[in-house]
């Protein structure tokens, strides 16, 4: 298992910057920002957003005209926060190395104000899984007690892929710049690994993020 994490690493590192050699032109994206992710598909479970980090890195490679090639590289905080009846919750945290396709096209690429959209595919890798489980119960004479919840049927697959829109703009100033933007991610991917009482259907990975970073180079 762990060798195969290194090797999807490697190879997603090794795709990224390798694309940039013979391109003509391109730009590299430094990029951060907040998630607020659920777990969709969870019919008998009281499902609720979960706030996170994603960074990494993005590659502009144009195509022609207005239009360009984003390949990224990305660890996404994934997840969701779940309502244990009315005394508790479970916070269900998926960190993802994920490396979106995208296609881009600019407004105007390389004025000093750029609006763009993209979309395409992604794809990522579980690489980290965390359960915190509590459930605050209210005694006999009116103290609450809180406990640790050993239940844990919820065991995520290592593999997950879906889709990308979103929307940014770009401020040039020379050969630097910043950018900024939202973006929803949609799992196309049955990510439960073990269907069981409230979790026997699809469960689907759901992320809105919004970001910020530093643009190297020229569009």
């Amino acid at each position: 298992m762990r060798c195969n994490r290194v090797t999807l690493a490697v190879v997603g590192t090794a795709v990224f910057f390798g694309l940039a050699m013979p391109a003509r032109a391109q730009r590299i994206g430094m990029i951060a920002g907040g998630t607020f992710s659920q777990l969709r598909g969870l019919d008998n479970v009281t499902a609720k957003n979960r706030t996170g980090t994603m960074f990494g890195a993005s590659l502009t490679l144009p195509i022609g005209g207005s239009t360009a090639f984003q390949p990224e590289l990305l660890f996404v905080n994934k997840g969701s926060e779940l309502k244990i009846g009315d005394v508790g919750k479970k916070d269900i945290r998926i960190d993802y190395l994920e490396i979106p396709l995208l296609l881009r096209f600019d407004h105007n690429p390389g004025s000093a104000v750029g609006p763009h959209l993209y979309l395409g595919p992604s794809m990522g890798y579980k690489v980290g899984f965390n359960v915190g489980c509590n459930v605050s119960t209210i005694l006999s004479g009116g103290t609450p007690a809180s406990s640790a919840c050993a239940d844990q049927t919820f065991k995520p697959k290592s593999f997950d892929w879906g889709a990308i829109a979103g929307v940014g703009v770009d401020l040039n100033v020379g050969g630097l710049g910043v950018t900024a933007g939202a973006r929803y991610g949609i799992g196309l991917a049955d990510i439960s690994h073990d269907n069981r009482g409230a979790l026997e259907q699809r469960v689907r990975n759901g992320t809105l993020t919004v970001y910020g970073g530093l643009l190297f180079g020229r569009r």
